[in-house]
């Protein structure tokens, strides 16, 4: 059995997707966060110097949706063939399309 551990901010962000693909599948895991001020003692040791990260048995994977569709797929969440797969993908590509025009508008200042 592996041992999962998710790295990221006191937020829900970027790694809350994965959080509840664990939760669907019942699947503990370390859930390791940090307040942003401690966010630099931690930077050195992440792949690309960003988060989240998920260590799968010491081997830390980088990229937010890239860590979605492997714990997905660990835990038969991801579709059960190609085709439904291709779907769900596109499901997901659609969302981060959204949230890249979404994010600026939630950041703009008055």
């Amino acid at each position: 059995m592996s041992n999962y551990k998710l790295y990221y901010g006191n937020a829900r962000g970027r790694a809350e997707i994965t959080r509840l693909i664990f939760a669907q599948a019942g699947q503990k895991f370390e859930d390791l966060r940090w307040e942003q001020d401690e966010w630099p003692r931690y930077k050195a040791e992440m792949p690309l110097g960003q988060v989240p990260v998920l260590e799968v048995d010491g081997i830390k994977i980088p990229q937010s949706i890239s860590i979605a569709r492997f714990v997905a797929k660990q835990f038969n969440l991801a579709g059960r063939d190609n085709l439904e797969q291709a779907k769900v993908d596109s499901v997901v590509d659609t969302i981060v399309d959204l949230m890249e025009k979404i994010i600026p508008v939630m950041l703009e200042k008055d």
